[in-house]
């Protein structure tokens, strides 16, 4: 059952749900059902993400009972073409009322006989099996050849992530004694099975990164690709002017940190833009994306990757406004989630517009600066002050959020609230209402994975090409 390249299997909250039902009619007997699954091929293995839901025909079936299903393959036939058709992965998912989430021998031997023929469709694969319980699941990958391949990770993704397979460890660590009694073994064991993505590693990011190692989380992957400097040493954790003298970067002294906690998280680093695409493939490995970036271009981009790639995204910034003589005009921090789908332009935080200006300015500053100076771009700001205590209070809200979207210590008067989070000048808190709104730009590349160009962006191709 083990596997040299592992697998894992996502999926909104949402299909879940209609999965549920499809298995679940209420009357005890197992039922069946198909996911059909796009897929992302990442450093760390394979991954199907779950776009559609498609139910047995009632007429399909030709006995069933709390124990067994049987059912004709012919209703399976409509769905192959669109395995090759659409190149989509395939998972023949069944139900256990009230059983274990684990695999029969019946299971095996009907799994054997049915999955294989799925490759004659779609070659590439891969196909698998589901089964679910009332409240787990499991999953294999059957190849083409009949071996059964387990696969490691089931996460559904919604207003709370939630992981379906088994979440068993060795014995916990001391270390997180504390943390254990506050949140309970199942969200310590999910932060020890988490992988994270943190794009952005200064102010915020750092804060953000010692967090989350000091709380467990068993994998991290940090992306800047700037060296600290002079002007990042009051905000970046463990930075000393030595650091600027040898131009280290932020993400190797937050990676030496780590290190020396000796806590056992796993830390992959990339000193590269967001924009690369060995960054892009690496971030859709990840369970979560966390954006502590400056600028308009990078979160948007961060949203149509948390789209394509079916991952959760939360985002925090910090802004002060000053005078020049000094004077606090006013101080602001905010942390949005996103589910799949949604964006910083259908939450109109910002909108199209100033998206073009920065990416204009990044792409071609001489002409961002011209068209600034003829008053074609309004409003664009590179560099804006930043201190340390503001930082901390968006970093740690930040975390606090990753912890409740696993653990749900928020009652559920609250949920509709916790999409944005505010502060502001008089250090109150706001939150906006749960936005479940998804972006028109993005609706379509809901959970399409890997495509050609990468993301749907010609230039993101075009940079895989050059490399």
């Amino acid at each position: 059952m083990s596997s040299e390249v592992p697998y894992r299997i996502r999926l909104q909250t949402s299909t879940l749900e209609r999965l549920r039902e499809c298995l679940f009619p209420d009357d005890g007997a197992e039922a069946l059902a198909f996911a059909l699954c796009c897929k992302a091929r990442t450093p760390f293995g394979t991954d199907l993400l779950v776009r559609e839901v498609v139910p047995l025909p009632g007429s399909a079936y030709r006995s069933r009972s709390g124990e067994h299903v049987v059912w004709s393959t012919e209703a399976l036939l409509p769905l192959l073409d669109r395995l090759a058709d659409e190149q989509l992965c395939l998972l023949k998912c069944h139900s256990h009322p009230g059983g274990e989430s684990a695999f029969s021998i019946t299971d095996d031997l009907s799994d054997r006989s049915l999955l294989p023929h799925c490759y004659e469709w779609n070659p590439d694969g891969p196909h698998g099996s589901l089964v679910l319980n009332d409240t787990h699941a499991a999953a294999r990958i059957v190849s083409a050849d009949c071996n059964f391949f387990e696969v490691d990770k089931i996460w559904s993704i919604g207003h709370r992530w939630e992981l379906l397979t088994d979440q068993s460890l060795a014995k916990p660590d001391p270390v997180y004694q504390r943390l254990r009694q506050a949140f309970g073994e199942g969200t310590y064991t999910s932060l020890q099975r988490l992988r994270v993505g943190v794009v952005g590693a200064s102010g915020t990011g750092s804060l953000v990164i010692e967090a989350l190692a000091r709380s467990g989380v068993g994998q991290l992957i940090l992306v800047d690709p700037e060296p600290v400097e002079q002007v990042n040493l009051n905000r970046v954790l463990h930075s000393t002017p030595a650091h600027v003298e040898a131009r280290a970067p932020k993400v190797a002294i937050a990676d030496a940190s780590i290190s020396d906690m000796q806590f056992g998280t796993r830390v992959t680093t990339l000193i590269k833009p967001l924009q690369d695409p060995l960054v892009i493939r690496t971030l859709a490995g990840c369970d979560v994306l966390l954006g502590c970036v400056d600028n308009r271009e990078a979160r948007q981009l961060l949203c149509r990757l948390a789209a394509y790639y079916l991952l959760p995204f939360l985002d925090t910034g910090v802004a002060i406004h000053a005078t020049e003589n000094g004077d606090i005009q006013s101080v602001s921090a905010a942390v949005h989630y996103f589910q799949p789908g949604q964006s910083f332009l259908s939450r109109g935080v910002f909108d199209e517009e100033a998206l073009r200006a920065e990416s204009l300015a990044r792409t071609d500053p001489d002409h961002h600066a011209a068209m600034t100076e003829a008053g074609y771009i309004h409003g664009v700001q590179v560099e804006r002050p930043a201190v340390m205590p503001l930082n901390m209070i968006a970093s740690g809200w930040m975390v606090m959020e990753l912890l409740e979207r696993i653990h749900g210590y928020r009652d559920d008067s609250q949920r509709k609230y916790l999409d944005e989070t505010y502060l502001s000048v008089d250090m109150g808190f706001t939150h906006g209402r749960e936005d479940t709104q998804i972006c028109p730009a993005l609706k379509a590349f809901v959970g399409r994975g890997d495509t050609s160009p990468l993301l749907g962006l010609p230039a993101l191709s075009a940079s895989e090409d050059a490399a």
